[in-house]
């Protein structure tokens, strides 16, 4: 599935990007302070590499990360730290390990040797068995998995480990090869196989995603009827939205056959509409189905309205279309009054090159940080920078 996909704004990367006590803690020093910390406490480090952008990184940031028994492993383990790859130290870290996929999760030693590495947004259980693997002596057991899986002669829990080797790898193909023949060793109709399958099968056509559906009725009195339906729905509308085409008719071919489908509702095809023209960079029609999205349908909801403004941003606009996404953004904020809607105005405005408003939003937003104990006041703070130095 593709990762750079993601309508998401600045001011939501900055407060997404630290997470609460519960779960990870991470290491707020540079990278020679990490590094450091790393070889005193003898652990290896765990970078997140995110960018402002990525919708993925911010479902892990804001899912997965807080998440008690994920922080409980992490931190015991590992000195974590995350990294905007596009930003600061985070431009050369990303050229030193070859960073092309948001977020990727790299596993690096004192030294700045790769241990392990994991792209893509994941469930909090397979992240924590990607962290045990890391922990481990990678290569070695690497190798040994590759040999005897040459050789046809791993057992079930050793074809799991190895599809997880394999996926870090990011190699889509044999990814889904070794899955597909781990699967053929474990199918059978249980919640369970439910969650792995939903965990790990994100094509329609995935031989666990055709066993799923020829055995829907069953899986739907074990695990749920609205939960299998939904899974369905969802990963069918992803292998449209998630696709690349080369040609806009490929595009509406491919959403005609998805409505043969499912019923897709007006707002979801508006929704799959505006990811592929912010794929395409097609301005014009991206414009056209967020306005519509937005007067039809996000009049309540502030979190889609910022979504959708980060996804303008990403385009170069004129004053006309900065105005029409400075009214959604003073709508998300009528509709909840916080630091992040205050953050997000604040960035209209300074890409509005009104630096008298940015700066004044921007204020409010730092004063909603204190008012709510928010953990990111320090990177509120560095946007607060970046509008003061802007030169207009």
């Amino acid at each position: 599935m593709k990762k750079n996909i993601a309508l998401l704004i600045v001011a939501i990367a900055f407060l997404s990007a630290s997470v609460k006590a519960d779960g990870i803690e991470f290491n707020k020093g540079n990278w020679e302070a990490v590094k450091a910390a790393s070889k005193a406490q003898h652990k290896v480090i765990f970078i997140d590499f995110y960018t402002d952008w990525c919708a993925p990184c911010k479902f892990m940031a804001q899912t997965i990360f807080p998440l008690k028994n994920v922080g409980d492993f992490y931190n015991k383990n590992f000195i974590c730290v995350q990294i905007n790859a596009e930003k600061g130290e985070g431009i050369a870290l990303r050229q030193k390990y070859g960073i092309s996929a948001y977020p990727t999760m790299i596993f690096t030693n004192d030294k700045e040797e790769i241990v392990y590495r994991a792209i893509g947004s994941t469930s909090a259980g397979e992240f924590i068995d990607q962290g045990k693997l890391a922990l481990t002596a990678p290569s070695a057991d690497f190798e040994e998995l590759k040999t005897k899986y040459l050789k046809n002669e791993l057992t079930k829990e050793e074809l799991y480990k190895y599809y997880l080797r394999v996926k870090a790898q990011s190699k889509p193909k044999e990814t889904k090869e070794v899955f597909d023949k781990y699967f053929a060793t474990a199918a059978n109709v249980s919640v369970e196989m439910f969650q792995v399958i939903t965990t790990n099968v994100d094509s329609p056509d995935s031989k666990a995603f055709i066993y799923l559906e020829e055995h829907r009725e069953d899986f739907s009195k074990l695990a749920g009827k609205d939960k299998v339906d939904s899974y369905i729905r969802r990963t069918l509308i992803k292998s449209v939205e998630y696709n690349s085409y080369k040609t806009n008719e490929e595009y509406v071919a491919a959403k005609n056959k998805l409505k043969t489908q499912i019923d897709l509702s007006e707002k979801e095809e508006l929704s799959i509409d505006i990811n592929y023209y912010s794929e395409a960079k097609d301005k014009d029609r991206f414009m056209a189905a967020a306005s519509k999205l937005a007067d039809k349908y996000l009049q309540n909801n502030d979190f889609e309205l910022s979504n959708q403004i980060g996804g303008s941003m990403r385009f170069t606009l004129g004053k006309d279309e900065l105005l029409v996404v400075k009214s959604w953004a003073e709508r998300a904020l009528a509709i909840k009054d916080n630091a992040l809607n205050n953050a997000t105005l604040a960035m209209v405005y300074k890409s509005l090159k009104d630096k008298e408003q940015a700066l004044k939003y921007i204020n409010k937003s730092l004063a909603d940080c204190e008012r709510d104990n928010e953990p990111y006041t320090s990177r509120v703070e560095m946007f607060k920078k970046e509008i003061e130095n802007a030169a207009y």
